[in-house]
């Protein structure tokens, strides 16, 4: 799948931000800025092991730290969002095997985008709560074979294996599959789908596998929040243009005093939820072995999520008749940041998190 033409072929308005790596400089290590100069000229195209491959060219699907994931999100999510999806499903599904000391061959094909990988955790009755995951895994032979379906798995469709969490025994454990059985689902234009798992061969990775998923989402959760921020500068960038060349009532729509409080309130936000992710990536970055930052990612996941789908609102709305068209930038910004709110931790659940960290657990 890939976004309609127009994303890829609409000019690239100028930037109305500087770099991160510029603007905070007090947040990042010298090594972050000429990351982020990279990962603001890459141009994917086509589908997504095609982006992965280019990923893995560019040198951006090393591991590194949180901050690091972070400006790489922020910029390609700006760009096409395919990019972005590309590049965060590779590292999920990198993460668990990297933990676990396990399958480093697999680890360093996908690193090099020679392979896509996918993080296999959702099913139809297992969302949200994990703990209610009804795959199984049975031994046979020297290894195992698992039964069960996940779906809304990002990038199954073109995936080489999948990292799946599995029912065995009285755990759940973490599972290595090559070249698993998908199917698609219809989600926008998300490359998204299902692992059909049907006595399919596995290797075991770890028994306990929930910590593995947890350390994992816990690590990415941050730069969802910057894949949000790289969608909300784009749409406030689109938007900047747009009212600033678009003519009623005799003079640019940005001399009308409503737009131009409305487009301040998009800066606010946006701002706000800049600080609130970098705050996020830097306490996982700075936090001490074993400590959890579960609240402060919690926090800068929603704050970021939320405010990029008022800016996005905004922006089709100060957009008009235009933004709600199928060719318009802003209207695919407002489909792809919708998820955002979804995955890696729905705002809803991750308020549970927080109240259970002011209030503690009932």
């Amino acid at each position: 799948m890939r976004w309609p033409r127009s994303w890829i072929a609409s000019p690239r308005p100028t930037p109305g931000r500087p770099l991160l790596t510029a603007t905070y400089p007090y947040v990042f290590d010298p090594e972050h800025a000429p990351l982020e100069a990279r990962a603001a000229a890459f141009a994917g195209t086509g589908t997504i092991r095609d982006r992965v491959a280019a990923l893995g060219a560019a040198g951006l699907l090393a591991r590194r730290d949180t901050r690091s994931l972070a400006v790489v999100r922020r910029q390609l999510a700006w760009r096409d969002p395919l990019d972005d999806l590309a590049f965060v499903i590779q590292e999920l599904g990198c993460t668990p095997l990297e933990r676990a000391n396990a399958l480093p061959e697999v680890v360093a094909s996908a690193r090099s985008g020679a392979r896509v990988l996918v993080f296999g955790l959702t099913e139809p009755n297992a969302g949200s709560d994990v703990r209610g995951i009804e795959t199984r895994a049975v031994p046979h032979g020297g290894g195992y074979r698992l039964t069960g379906t996940k779906h809304f798995i990002s990038n199954a469709p073109d995936c080489d294996g999948a990292v799946v969490f599995a029912r065995l025994g009285e755990h759940v454990g973490c599972f290595f599959v090559e070249q698993p059985p998908t199917s698609a689902q219809n989600v926008a234009a998300h490359s998204i789908g299902r692992l059909e798992l049907d006595d399919t061969p596995a290797v075991l990775v770890a028994e306990r596998g929930l910590s593995l998923a947890f350390a994992t989402l816990e690590r990415c959760r941050p730069s969802v929040a910057a894949a949000a921020v790289g969608l909300a500068t784009r749409a406030l960038d689109e938007t900047r243009t747009y009212v600033q060349t678009r003519r009623q009532f005799g003079a640019p729509l940005a001399a009308l005093p409503v737009v131009r409080h409305r487009v301040a309130e998009m800066a606010v936000e946006l701002e706000s939820a800049t600080l609130a992710m970098l705050h996020a990536c830097w306490k996982r970055d700075a936090a001490a072995p074993g400590e959890r930052t579960g609240y402060t990612s919690a926090v800068g996941k929603i704050v970021a999520t939320e405010a990029a789908q008022r800016i996005i609102d905004t922006a089709v709305q100060l957009h008009g008749g235009v933004g709600v068209e199928e060719s318009s930038v802003v209207q695919q910004l407002y489909r792809a940041v919708r998820p955002l709110r979804i995955y890696e931790g729905a705002t809803d659940v991750l308020y549970t998190v927080i109240a259970d960290h002011v209030l503690g657990t009932v």
